[in-house]
């Protein structure tokens, strides 16, 4: 049984080997080349990143605001309309 289960391996090892190998070639190429894409990148000062990102957080804040009060306001009315129609 054991020498079977090694069998098993090693044929599969023999089968495999190349396509798992080809992948290894092909992924490290291919972080190669983000490698260097991201070295072509400009990347933005610290200070525009961090006005940025007050931006987007305040933006953020204010949208959730607004959906949060659009939700009370319109579950209150088809809870107080609803209530009313049908209690």
């Amino acid at each position: 049984m054991v020498a079977a289960v090694a069998l098993a391996a090693v044929v599969a090892l023999a089968v495999w080997r190349e396509p798992v190998f080809a992948f290894g070639g092909r992924a490290v190429g291919y972080l190669r080349e983000v490698r260097a894409e991201l070295r072509k990148v400009s990347w933005p000062p610290l200070e525009d990143l961090r006005k940025s990102t007050l931006v987007i957080i305040a933006f953020v804040l204010a949208i959730g605001l607004v959906i949060g009060l659009m939700d009370f306001v319109f579950s209150k009315l088809l809870i107080d309309v609803l209530g009313r129609a049908f209690g």
